[in-house]
């Protein structure tokens, strides 16, 4: 067994908030505004930070060690904002004649999407809900000032800068996804020189033993094709999994349980129906006018022809009971689809369950926001998986591969944060941790694809809620007509540790006003890897 390691554990700073700038105010009754004394100190303003000062730091577990990581400003160039981040491996030592590499900042896909380089390191501007990918060049391939920025060969370590496309010029700072370390909420972006994309020690270093060090040459700014964005979508299930929401700035679809709505076999809704109509009505409101189309599905007992009338008189059912809560400014257009396009497969009866259904989709702009419905008792969680409460922690694995998990969790312009910390006990030898891997993306069907070994499989709960993790749509793929989605959590939810190490996953939520939630990894039905963790704080909003 391998000695313990020295861990450094991770911690986040950001820089303080610009200070606010002094202002001489005139009196407000007509008269002349008195001189200054003579002599008084003219007021200044604090420049704020600039492109060569570090904002944010962390430490963060790389195939057996720690890796500090200190993060720059967010430099404006042109349409783009330039990141510029350092890794320095503290514990232990960069072994003579070897290398540190730095792992988990790619990705592995079932797709052929390249997911080489920081692809792992995205901006999130959640008071937009955006997301900004690294740049790429026009074969796929992120677009980086030094190719070999994941070595750590020398004490010196290495430096990443790349290029993302520009938020508005209001903006004035963006949320930082860093694998392994807690999400950095504000990162400023700020006008002025890029920094150097060389440490400026290793500089220095090289041009001592030599006069012929030439300039760094930087990111090659004629190779970027593009910097692309996406617009988060949040997903939540509400009044025990009657109502499923999914929604983005420009777009809600709400599908609603058949087996809620109706009695077996019939189009008349039942006395439960009328709260899961409600909140529909309620999310449609939220929205500007428009169209709102109701279509109704099946699953696939019985024949076609049955099961396509079936799915149009109930959601005709649907629409004559919205249309009294929305008024004429939303117009409803009824289609029945029968069982031509289930949600998942029709080979349980959960899934068929799954299948019957009514949504509701109306594509208009947000106006308003109201609470999600937190009513409800938590669902069962099976025997197979882990409880525990946070704070005390849990511990998951056998006597071979232990793993310590515990959590917070915070708020990000009104999205709720979770920052899970894993940590491998002092007396463990290297091992993988893979409990968060998710191969499935279960609330977007059936027909769709996400990333290899992502961690998107935590969702909340507050009661009978339950919050699936922001993702967003990032290609159509052939046999996945649902198409590719990434989730906003960290793209590699396997990992090795070594004993005394940890990292922590962030995962961003729905926004959700409360002070505490359960997280929960799988139902505890199959799995010793699925978890439920009760009691999780959500920390008051720093000052």
């Amino acid at each position: 067994m391998p000695a313990p390691r020295r861990h450094r554990h991770v911690r986040v700073t950001t820089a303080a908030a610009l200070a606010a700038a002094l202002t001489v105010l005139a009196a407000c009754t007509g008269g002349t505004p008195a001189p200054a004394p003579e002599g008084a100190a003219t007021p200044t303003v604090a420049p704020g930070p600039q492109p060569d000062d570090v904002v944010a730091t962390a430490a963060i577990p790389s195939n057996g060690f720690d890796v500090e990581v200190e993060v720059y400003p967010l430099v404006r160039h042109e349409e783009h904002v330039v990141l510029t981040i350092d890794f320095t491996a503290v514990a232990p030592a960069v072994p003579e004649d070897d290398a540190v590499s730095l792992f988990g900042f790619g990705g592995a896909a079932f797709t052929a999407e390249i997911m080489s380089g920081p692809v792992n390191l995205r901006l999130l501007d959640l008071e937009r809900d955006v997301v900004h990918h690294v740049a790429r060049d026009d074969r796929g391939r992120p677009v980086v000032s030094d190719d070999e920025w994941d070595v750590i060969r020398t004490s010196d370590g290495t430096r990443l800068q790349t290029a993302y496309a520009a938020p508005p010029p209001e903006v004035t700072s963006l949320s930082v996804l860093l694998p392994g370390a807690p999400l950095l909420a504000e990162v400023p972006v700020i006008e002025g020189d890029l920094p150097s994309p060389v440490r400026p020690e290793v500089l220095e270093k090289e041009r001592a033993t030599s006069t012929a060090v030439p300039e760094p040459d930087g990111l090659e700014w004629d190779t970027i094709v593009g910097a692309p964005t996406f617009p988060l979508e949040s997903a939540s299930v509400e009044l025990d999994g009657a109502v499923q929401t999914v929604e983005s700035v420009e777009k809600v679809e709400v599908t609603l349980g058949s087996d809620v709505l109706f009695e077996f076999d019939q189009a008349t809704l039942t006395p439960a129906a009328s709260e899961a109509i409600t909140l529909v009505a309620q999310r449609i409101a939220e929205r500007e006018p428009g169209t709102v189309a109701v279509v109704g599905h099946t699953d696939d007992q019985g024949d076609d022809a049955y099961n396509q009338d079936l799915s149009q008189r109930r959601a005709q059912t649907v629409a004559d009971a919205l249309a009294g809560s929305i008024g004429t400014s939303y117009p409803l257009q009824v289609e029945g689809r029968g069982e031509a396009e289930p949600f998942v497969a029709n080979d349980t009866e959960d899934n068929r369950a799954r299948n019957r259904r009514v949504t509701v989709t109306l594509a208009s702009t947000v106006v308003t926001r109201t609470d999600l419905t937190a009513t409800g008792e938590l669902p069962p969680f099976g025997e197979e998986g882990v409880a525990g409460a946070a704070g005390v922690g849990l511990r998951l694995g056998p006597d071979s591969s232990r793993w310590d998990l515990d959590a917070t969790a915070r708020h990000v312009h009104g999205h709720l944060v979770v920052d899970l910390e894993v940590a491998a006990p002092d007396d463990q030898g290297e091992s993988v941790f893979g409990a968060l891997s998710n191969v499935l993306s279960s609330h977007r069907g059936d027909d769709t694809v996400v990333p290899m070994q992502n961690s998107g499989r935590v969702t909340v709960l507050d009661g009978a809620l339950r919050l699936y993790p922001l993702d967003y749509r990032t290609a159509d793929r052939e046999n996945f007509p649902g198409g590719e989605w990434w989730t906003v959590a960290d793209l590699q939810g396997t990992f090795t540790m070594a004993g005394g190490q940890r990292r922590t996953f962030s995962f961003v939520y729905p926004r959700l006003e409360t002070t505490e939630v359960t997280i929960q990894a799988g139902d505890g039905t199959f799995s010793s890897a699925d978890f439920r963790m009760t009691g999780v704080p959500v920390l008051a909003d720093a000052d």
